[in-house]
């Protein structure tokens, strides 16, 4: 999603998005907008239709099927619930045309009884680790509670840019759109009182340091959108293989470009890493029936490993 920035007030929509986003030309925006997959401020439009300032615009191609993988690992498998280790680059959304062939259609069936199952919080694609699914509406419901509550404690590994000085922070700022960017996907650290500025804390240990990079577990205090990216960006030290945050709105907007005109993702070596080094390690939350604590954990994966072995040398 793109927010039309001021210079492009008055402009016709397939002209301006053929002139930002080059993947397309003209005549392919045109037949994209004509077939419902761009919406103008959530609704459908055309491809004549003059933007204003501010309009958000979001683009939604042809799916294409998800690549088959490796089967997730199990951590824990419960009557009510299941806690997997997702691997990295997997989408954990259970929606999209093919819905059928993602891996939480495929967990369901290997929990077999017709189990169908809902996630109970979400990761990023490119984050990897511990995620927890419910298997009835009620253990969902109980779970979200906790969530709510704050009671349920993640912790993370993530490698940065940048050696941190200090061995244990705490980062308490609030989070809310980054009005001055034309992503509208971003999030930054904002005044309290600034519209939609959600409180938001994060704890940071030093686990390692390294010349230009440093290990780090985080322990978000609050589950805001892009919390432990917008926070690591606003302490100067942003995520390794992070596309968004710790760059500016055209080297993003570049990477989209390169992406969607079949570029390799890993861009190289511009991102540092094949993607975003950030790991969901350790979950802490009360069986939704007993109450009795659960602390899981997920190993660090092989591609995290190989990085921190590589600093290491």
């Amino acid at each position: 999603m793109s927010r039309v920035p001021p210079s492009a007030d008055g402009c016709g929509l397939a002209e301006w998005l053929a002139a930002r986003f080059r993947y397309h030309d003209l005549a392919t925006w045109r037949a994209e907008i004509a077939a419902g997959r761009v919406l103008r401020n959530g609704a459908a439009t055309h491809a004549d239709e003059r933007l204003a300032s501010g309009d958000q615009i979001a683009y939604r191609p042809a799916p294409a099927p998800p690549r088959a993988g490796p089967p997730v690992a199990i951590v824990h498998d419960d009557p009510d619930f299941v806690v997997v280790d997702k691997p990295a680059h997997l989408v954990a959304h259970a929606d999209g045309a093919f819905v059928q062939n993602t891996f939480v259609h495929e967990l369901a069936r290997r929990c077999g009884d017709g189990t169908k199952l809902t996630l109970v919080h979400r990761l990023d694609r490119e984050t990897s680790g511990l995620l927890l699914l419910a298997k009835n509406a009620a253990t969902n419901t109980a779970l979200q509670a906790q969530f709510a509550a704050g009671t349920v404690h993640k912790r993370y590994l993530a490698v940065v840019h940048g050696v941190v000085r200090d061995d244990h922070i705490t980062i308490d700022a609030p989070i809310g759109p980054a009005v001055h960017s034309t992503i509208a996907a971003r999030r930054a650290v904002v005044d309290a009182d600034s519209k939609q500025a959600r409180a938001a804390r994060t704890d940071l240990e030093v686990l390692e340091r390294f010349p230009t990079h440093t290990l780090l577990r985080l322990t978000p205090r609050t589950g805001r959108t892009h919390q432990l990216r917008v926070h690591l960006e606003h302490a100067g030290h942003p995520l390794v293989g992070d596309k968004l945050y710790g760059r500016n709105d055209a080297e993003y907007l570049e990477y989209i470009q390169h992406v969607k005109a079949g570029g390799d993702p890993a861009w190289g070596d511009r991102l540092g890493a094949g993607r975003q080094l950030l790991h969901a390690a350790a979950l802490h939350f009360a069986h939704p029936r007993t109450s009795n604590p659960l602390e899981l954990t997920a190993p660090v994966p092989a591609d995290l490993s190989r990085f921190l072995a590589a600093l290491r040398d």
